[in-house]
């Protein structure tokens, strides 16, 4: 890595470094019992704590977005870290001075390595360009453009984001605190969620190992094992939808059973190599027809920083905290640990700003945590928990309600899939009927190819606590004394998972979408369910190989253990091996590196419009000031200079508008109008249309000219001065 991007990823670091730090004591506070007392958590609650305490006060025009407001919030931070540690009691002591220093130091190494590392595979290919790329940069661009909030939607002035962006805002108030430019922060952004999915995990996997019953001797080095392992299938693993790569292969979407064009052994051998070239990594998240099933992953390789990969962080966060709820609340003589319950509240309203689902998705589990857990136990604890989720509902809801007092959502209802024709067309209270041609069904073998492996190893986990099949007749009594409570949340976090996959099969959330209409659900559901059961994977094959080297007959028979080896080698391979594909693969198997700077392709491919771009973004404007420029479809190109500079245009990217607006009819005039713009030769009419959207430029560059051949460039002339030129590239200014 050259030394220029070198010293911004540590400039970067330097800035994460201080906003864990403030957040370190309150990290503390949440997570006293934990091996690093929750230091690798600390970073991810000072960005959601920092964050929402600046969005709060702009949203109000109390302060402004500046590095001043940043600041101010950051020791704001700290200061109530400090305010709510617990007091020692007598006979008591904290963790001395030198052990604490000596882990933090270490695992800050083990955070900068893992920041550096993505950083120097995204510099293979940091292009901000195709999938989401410029919807996510111009949310980034819009904030940091902002005095006050909500930030205004870039395609579609002179409203606000009508999306979850608190992520996105998340990434500008580093950038702004840093000093870097957001061209290269985009590309760090990303390298720092990366980084945190480690260390994270790392932590979350540590402590259930350190926990785990079986764990004796050398307990730090098992913890340790499991925490890696736990940080890999996180981070870095996939599904068993790679076997595909040792068979002859499908094109397209023509997907076709893997049993049915396995080579021969001869030509397996033989062919082997053409089969691992060929296959194609984006497969793993589209393979059940009309669906997404992404995880984090592949979410990592095609570097898209939309609202699920924005959310990680917080995620993990979220689980951590569950598991220290559930040692707070089954701790009877323990009184309620209100800041903890505040805090995850807090953490469920940051969720739902920064990706819908989310927040409903991490309030329903600690519900159905609490419900198991409160299931035939005294009165007085079921009253203790039910305030507890109340408590946490209603922080959740304070925390989210400024961003949902201007946040309309596009979800129109809970539909039902594959409805009876009877209730087709119709509504029955929440619950929507959609004709009978909603009707989507994901074949077993595709859903055990995604999911097998999780699935096994849950029944690993199971087979390790089960001594004999008479204990499946009590279920009560199994879960009660075979089962710790650390236990009984890894069970628990299972079976949440699987609901969430089961969910789609029978329910989706209704959109625009018409043929996809399953499709977002199974996504964000489905991302969430593969982090949880990562986690329970790892613990389940510790757990079995730990318990497989113990040499207890009754316990565990030799011809079960042998068969659950057999098995687990292989799905465990596969799922595994996905990096080799995917990285290889979009980042040009790592063979030239090209810098973090994500315009370099706009500099070269247009390098009037870049030159533009550059000088457009140096300019002061008012609040209110909108451009216009050739309108396109998403994921094209069209919209550069919205996106690269945060200054409105007067409509965007037409499907995502469409969506967020509800319905196309808010889309289509303002299509039309940007068409009068460029083409008609009306200039009355023209005036009309620019001073109704308060347009200050006008931009006639090369996709403007490849969109509108019969452009009517003359009257631009007549209704302002040329303010920028750059080869073809030209911008009208007018002087409202």
């Amino acid at each position: 890595m050259p030394l220029a991007d070198f010293f911004q990823v540590l400039r970067w670091w330097g800035t994460l470094f201080l906003i864990g730090s403030a957040a370190y004591p309150l990290a503390k506070r949440l997570f006293p019992h934990w091996h690093d007392e929750g230091y690798f958590f600390a970073k991810s609650i000072g960005l959601a704590a920092v964050t929402w305490v600046v969005y709060i006060l702009g949203m109000a025009k109390i302060a402004p977005f500046t590095v001043i407001t940043i600041s101010a919030a950051v020791i704001g931070v700290f200061v109530v870290g400090i305010l709510v540690q617990p007091k020692v009691g007598k006979g008591k002591s904290e963790p001395t001075w030198k052990k604490t220093t000596v882990t933090v130091i270490v695992e800050e190494i083990v955070f900068l390595l893992a920041l550096l590392y993505w950083s120097w595979i995204k510099a293979h290919e940091p292009s901000l360009r195709g999938l989401e790329k410029f919807m996510d940069y111009g949310f980034m661009q819009s904030a940091l453009r902002s005095t006050f909030f909500p930030p205004p939607d870039m395609w579609y002035p002179p409203f606000p984001i009508n999306y979850y962006y608190f992520g996105h805002l998340v990434t500008a108030l580093i950038t702004k605190l840093s000093g870097l430019d957001l061209m290269v922060t985009f590309n760090l952004m990303l390298s720092t969620i990366f980084a945190l999915c480690i260390t994270m995990s790392y932590s979350i996997g540590f402590q259930l190992m350190s926990q785990a019953p079986l764990v004796m001797a050398r307990k730090r080095f098992v913890a340790a094992l499991g925490g890696m392992l736990t940080a890999y299938l996180v981070t870095l693993s996939g599904n068993m939808q790679t076997i595909y790569a040792f068979t002859k292969g499908y094109t397209g979407e023509d997907v076709v059973p893997f049993w049915t064009i396995l080579w021969k052994w001869g030509e397996f051998l033989e062919r082997l190599p053409e089969g691992l070239q060929r296959y194609w990594y984006a497969n793993a998240t589209r393979f059940i027809p009309f669906t997404i099933h992404e995880f984090p992953s592949y979410s990592f390789v095609v570097s898209d920083i939309h609202g699920h990969v924005l959310s990680i962080p917080f995620v993990l966060l979220a689980l951590g905290l569950i598991i220290a709820l559930v040692h707070s609340l089954t701790k009877e003589k323990t009184p309620t640990d209100f800041v903890l319950l505040g805090v995850y509240g807090f953490l469920v309203g940051v969720l739902l700003m920064t990706n819908a689902l989310d927040g409903p998705i991490y309030f329903g589990l600690l519900a159905f945590i609490i419900v198991i857990f409160a299931l035939g136990q005294p009165k007085k604890l079921w009253k203790r928990w039910g305030i507890a989720a109340g408590f946490v509902f209603v922080v959740a809801a304070v925390t989210s309600l400024p961003f949902l007092l201007h946040f309309k959502s596009f979800v129109n209802g809970v539909a039902v899939n594959c409805p009876m024709s009877f209730f087709a067309n119709s509504r029955i209270g929440p619950l929507l009927f959609e004709g009978v041609e909603k009707c989507q069904r994901s074949p077993l073998w595709m859903l055990w190819l995604l999911w097998g492996f999780f699935w096994f190893c849950g029944g690993l986990f199971l087979f390790t606590k089960v001594d004999k099949i008479k204990y499946l007749r009590d279920i009560k009594s199994l879960w009660n004394t075979k089962f710790t409570h650390i236990e009984q949340v890894v069970v628990l976090l299972f079976f949440f998972a699987l609901a969430l996959i089961i969910f789609p099969e029978f329910f989706y959330f209704k959109d625009i979408y018409p043929q996809h209409f399953r499709s977002n659900t199974m996504f964000k559901l489905g991302y969430q369910a593969f982090i949880m059961w990562s986690i329970v994977s790892s613990y389940a094959i510790m757990q079995f190989l730990l318990l497989a080297r113990m040499r207890i007959a009754s316990r565990v028979r030799r011809w079960a253990k042998k068969i659950f080896i057999l098995l687990l080698i292989p799905q465990l391979f596969l799922v595994v091996i996905y990096p080799w594909f995917s990285v290889q693969s979009y980042f040009g198997r790592l063979q030239q590196y090209e810098g973090l700077n994500g315009s370099t392709w706009l500099a070269l491919e247009y390098p009037d419009d870049y030159a533009a771009i550059l000088w457009l973004r140096q300019q002061e404007l008012p609040h209110g000031t909108t451009l216009v420029e050739a309108d396109g479809d998403s994921y094209t190109d069209y919209e550069r200079f919205s996106v690269f500079t945060g200054i409105p245009t007067i409509v965007g990217w037409a499907v995502h508008e469409w969506l967020w607006r509800g319905t196309y009819d808010a889309v289509s005039p303002r299509r039309e109008e940007v068409g009068v713009i460029y083409e008609s030769e009306d200039i009355e009419e023209t005036l009309r249309i620019l001073d109704q959207y308060n347009v200050r430029y006008i931009v006639v560059g090369a996709l403007e000219r490849e969109k509108y051949p019969n452009i009517a460039e003359w009257k631009f002339a007549e209704l302002g001065d040329i303010v920028y030129q750059s080869g073809e590239t030209v911008i009208y200014g007018r002087t409202n």
